[in-house]
Parts: C-alpha cells; sequence; structure tokens
C-alpha cells in the first residue's frame, strides 16, 4: 500500500494503486461558513455535492473537526500558521498575523514547492491583498456569486498549465458565505405558498434564555455590524428558517459546482495521481439552531466543520474518523508529514498523517476554539469539546458558562453549567481550560478561572 513517512511517500506494492515517489502536490481547497453535514456524501438528503463527495469517497473526512475560532480571519490564521488565533495575534477579523511567524506558503516555498493563492485570503497587513509566501492566482470579491466561477478558471488554468512540481495550491472559494447577504435581506418574516420542498425546520431551533450574555446580546442585537443594531433572525417564524436552509444549501451547491471544475482540471492536468486534496471550510454556520444564523458561536453548527484528506494513493478511502478531535490547525503540520518537511518548531497543531494511513485516532483529549472581543469587555470566550462533552466560558457577564453533554444531547438543548449533579464535571473543565490557557500562554481568564 501506499503510505506516507517523514520522508515522503513511497512506492506501492499494490499494482492498482498508482502511488508517488517523493513529494506529492497539495492541493487545499477551502471553502467558506460551510457547517459540517452540508455535504450530501456525510448524511444530508436536502443537497447535492457531488464534487466534495467524490473527495470523501476518495479519502479521509474527520467527522469531530473543529475550527480554532468561529469566525474567518482568526480560524485562516490558524489554518495557515498552525497556530491558535491567540498565538497568531488574530482575534478578530481583518488583521495581520504577527511578524515572525511561518505561514503555509512561506514554508513550503522555502522547502523547494512552488505556492499559489486563488480567492479569498482575508488575513492583511500594510499592504492589504499581499499573500505571504504565496504567489497570487486570482483575487478576492465580496460575493461569491462573482468570485468562485473565474477562481475555478483561473485556478484550473493554471493546473493545466503547470510543468513544474511539486506545488502547493490553496483555492479558497467564497461561498456559501453569501448567506450574509441573504440574511441582512430577510429581516421581516414572509408568507409562503409552499413550504414543502424547504428542508424542516432545525429540531434544536428553541433559544435558551439561560445562555450567556454574549450569545443573549448577539441573537437580540445581530453578530454582523452590518445588521446595525437590527436582530439578525430574531423574530424569524419556523417556514422563514426553512426558506433559509433551502436558500442556503444552494449556496453549497453552487460553490460545489466550482470545485467539481477544478477537479475536473486537476484530472486534465494529468497531475491527480500525484496530488493530495484536502477540503475544508473556515468555520460553519449557524443553521438557525437556537435560534442563531451566521457565526460566532460555539454550537456545534458553527463550531463543526468538514475536513477531508483524498487522493488516488492512500490506503483507506471513504473513510469516515469518528475518534479524531481534529482542528483546522493540524492540516499544516499534515501537510509537512505528507512532504516529509519538517514542521516549524512551536506548531499548535498535530500531524493526522497516523489516522489517515493507518488508522491510529489523534491522541489530542480534547479540541479548543476561540473567541475575541466583540462588543465588549466581556465577549471574550473558550470552547473545550471532547467527544463526549462540551464547555464554553465567557470572561464575564451573567451566566459565563455552558456545559453540554454531547453524548445524550447533541443539539446542545440542555446547559447543565448550573446543575448541581454536573458539578463535578464543570469543575474538571474548568480546572482542564486554565491549564490549557497556562501551556499555549494565553491571557483568557473566565470569572471561574483555578
Amino acid at each position: 500500500m501506499a503510505h506516507f513517512t517523514r520522508r515522503g511517500f513511497l512506492a506501492s506494492s499494490a499494482a492498482s494503486i498508482a502511488a508517488p515517489i517523493g513529494r506529492p502536490n497539495l492541493l487545499l481547497i477551502l471553502t467558506d461558513q460551510q457547517t459540517h453535514t452540508a455535504v450530501s456524501a456525510l448524511g444530508n438528503p436536502y443537497l447535492k455535492t457531488p464534487a466534495m463527495d467524490s473527495l470523501v469517497q476518495g479519502g479521509v473526512s474527520f467527522m469531530q473537526a473543529t475550527c480554532p475560532y468561529p469566525v474567518c480571519s482568526p480560524s485562516r490564521a490558524g489554518i495557515f500558521s498552525g497556530l491558535y488565533p491567540h498565538q497568531a495575534g488574530v482575534m478578530q477579523n481583518g488583521l495581520a498575523m504577527k511578524p515572525g511567524i511561518a505561514t503555509m506558503g512561506e514554508h513550503f516555498r522555502t522547502a523547494g514547492y512552488r505556492t499559489v493563492y486563488g480567492g479569498k485570503w482575508h488575513l492583511y497587513g500594510k499592504q492589504k491583498g499581499v499573500i505571504r509566501g504565496f504567489e497570487t492566482i486570482s483575487g478576492e470579491t465580496a460575493l461569491g456569486a462573482r468570485m468562485d466561477a473565474p477562481l475555478a478558471a483561473q485556478c484550473g488554468e493554471w493546473l493545466r498549465q503547470a510543468k513544474s512540481e511539486p506545488f502547493l495550491m490553496v483555492a479558497s472559494f467564497m461561498n456559501p458565505h453569501d448567506i450574509c447577504s441573504w440574511i441582512r435581506e430577510h429581516k421581516a418574516t414572509r408568507t409562503y405558498a409552499d413550504v414543502t420542498r424547504f428542508p424542516p425546520a432545525p429540531g434544536n431551533m428553541a433559544a435558551d434564555p439561560r445562555e450567556p450574555a454574549y450569545m443573549l446580546h448577539h441573537r437580540g442585537a445581530g453578530y454582523d455590524l452590518m445588521s446595525q443594531g437590527v436582530g439578525i433572525a430574531s423574530e424569524w417564524t419556523a417556514d422563514d428558517f426553512r426558506l433559509y436552509l433551502h436558500d442556503y444549501y444552494r449556496m453549497v451547491e453552487d460553490v460545489d459546482r466550482h470545485i467539481g471544475t477544478l477537479l475536473r482540471a486537476l484530472d486534465d492536468s494529468g497531475l491527480a495521481s500525484n496530488t493530495v486534496v484536502v477540503f475544508a471550510p473556515d468555520h460553519g454556520e449557524g443553521m438557525g439552531a437556537h435560534r442563531w444564523v451566521q457565526k460566532a458561536a460555539f454550537y456545534e453548527e458553527s463550531v463543526r466543520v468538514p475536513l477531508v484528506f483524498s487522493a488516488p494513493f492512500l490506503p483507506r478511502r471513504n473513510v469516515k474518523d469518528f475518534a479524531s478531535l481534529a482542528s483546522l490547525i493540524d492540516i499544516f503540520p499534515t501537510f509537512c508529514d505528507m512532504a516529509g518537511i519538517q514542521a516549524p518548531p512551536g506548531l499548535a497543531g498535530a500531524s493526522l498523517s497516523p489516522a489517515i494511513e493507518f488508522g491510529r485516532p489523534l491522541s489530542r483529549r480534547f479540541a479548543v476554539s476561540e473567541q475575541g472581543n466583540f462588543g465588549g469587555p466581556e465577549r471574550e470566550g473558550r470552547m473545550l469539546r471532547t467527544a463526549g462533552y462540551k464547555y464554553v466560558a465567557y470572561n464575564g457577564g451573567e451566566r459565563p458558562e455552558m456545559l453540554f453533554a454531547l453524548t445524550n444531547d447533541p443539539g446542545e438543548t440542555r446547559n447543565l453549567a448550573a446543575d448541581e449533579q454536573a458539578a463535578g464535571l464543570l469543575k474538571q473543565c474548568r480546572a482542564q481550560l486554565a491549564d490549557w490557557c497556562r501551556q499555549h500562554n494565553d491571557s483568557f481568564r473566565s470569572p471561574h478561572s483555578t
């Protein structure tokens, strides 16, 4: 079987698998704001995503993957630095990473890869649009409806003309992020002649009045500053949420078509047999759960994401890994492992190669996601998530904690933070988060930090 080590890929002993010798090409396909369930091959009957499905079927899908921060720029900083956002210095949108931190592009370019980037970057410095370590194929626009088709075409044309190997390409699509604009235009409830063609409203749609102050504030005022203080979706009916889900899934299908264009170009180039394709969004979408839309929440819909590693020579294909608590910060070190190059020192992410190659789950005890300061001094938060429970803490305000037993309550409908029977687990979670903050030099402190 084909398998990779820190020296790169080895030859396959199976005649049916054309395994590469040496370094593979790496293609990272990003979407924006796509929740973990919005792929048809992962069990969603309300949309069709044949391109994404082909990647799922051709590799390993990490079913418990989370983003390092449920907002665009900080999560992207985590992807391209292999660090948590607070370490990279990006705790809100539109910032640049700290000087001296090697980006994925810079590291792979130094190692002899040709590094190219197309689409949304959303990490800036003094010169907007400069992408550290990458040559730029295609720029970004505000809407995926205008950006994604040209991006797929231009990245595809680059692949068809590629002569030098190995390469690292990032194709960063915008959709289904256009749902943000859609939501801003649908503040009022509507009347529908026929809702049977819409997906059902989420079963966990009810908002919990005992949520932390941060959640209650942003549900009422709107996370997105462009809402101008108008509560996004706060007055929607169940049918409004059904329309929203229907149209969101159409945006996912639209970006899937463009991903299909890119994958066909990869096939046409003759490079597919030597290329690892990774598919992931930067974060999820609220999906109407808890009456929450858009992002900036630690609920599963916003923080969990699909993460797929796919290649024709992988020894394990069409595999769903439910055991590894993977994070998007793991992409960078996994790429290094696959390429046989040394990862930068001090990365917070871990290589997923043992899980991809041998089915050895990542040994991480819990995944962490962060959130910066939105709308006041008591808005910063951290999430600690295991396979069985999730703990969320904010740095102030009323009811600053949430605790969910995910095994019995996957919809996160019952906050156990005030439950006496969960007091032992709550104390354990507080200690784990405080210890993690100390280990990662994170200044975050909740009112209950130990």
